[in-house]
């Protein structure tokens, strides 16, 4: 892997946001980081990629949990999700209570990038900070503008195909109702 053109000092030491060390771990271990800047964009536009899939957070397992925690279904789905390896690496202690504690707190407390900064790629994908999108796109609506930190970074080709096919696929679905 080639070294990145953002080194880890930079992202620590910017006072403008603050990105746990964990996540930042992660971030440096997986990818390369060619720039940054934060910005801010309608939390709606936020998607999520994984597993060469890529989706709106609507159709993610945490959003249908917080939407309706006390269905088996979405309950035994977001369960998975906290058990998955990859989600374990920077929170092994994630549960469905830290989930609901961390959605009471944002509807008492304003979002802080000072306290933790939501994470997107050139693509708004989510890098890190998937909970947090959720409960801001459950509470406030697709509408809501969030400061995020766009990254961009290295990707396979695949996403690069995926997302104008998505955004083209988002447009007409929206444009069809």
């Amino acid at each position: 892997m080639a070294k990145s053109s953002v080194s880890r000092k930079e992202l620590e030491s910017d006072p403008r946001f603050r990105i746990n060390p964990e996540a930042l771990d992660s971030l440096f271990r997986t990818h390369q980081i060619y720039s940054y800047e934060l910005t801010e964009i309608p939390v709606g536009k936020i998607r999520r990629y994984k597993n060469q899939k890529l989706s709106l957070l609507t159709d993610t397992d945490n959003y249908r949990y917080l939407v309706n925690p006390d269905s088996d279904e979405n309950k035994a789905a977001y369960q998975r999700y906290c058990k998955d390896a990859t989600n374990t690496k920077d929170n092994a202690g994630r549960s469905e209570e830290m989930f609901q504690a961390l959605m009471t707190q944002f509807q008492k407390e304003p979002y802080d990038p000072q306290k933790g900064i939501i994470i997107v790629d050139q693509y708004n994908c989510i890098l890190d900070g998937l909970h947090r999108s959720c409960i801001f796109l459950r509470l406030f609506g697709a509408d809501h503008p969030l400061t995020v930190l766009r990254m961009t970074i290295q990707h396979g080709n695949r996403i690069k195909l995926l997302h104008p096919l998505f955004e083209l696929k988002q447009a007409l679905f929206h444009r069809s109702r």
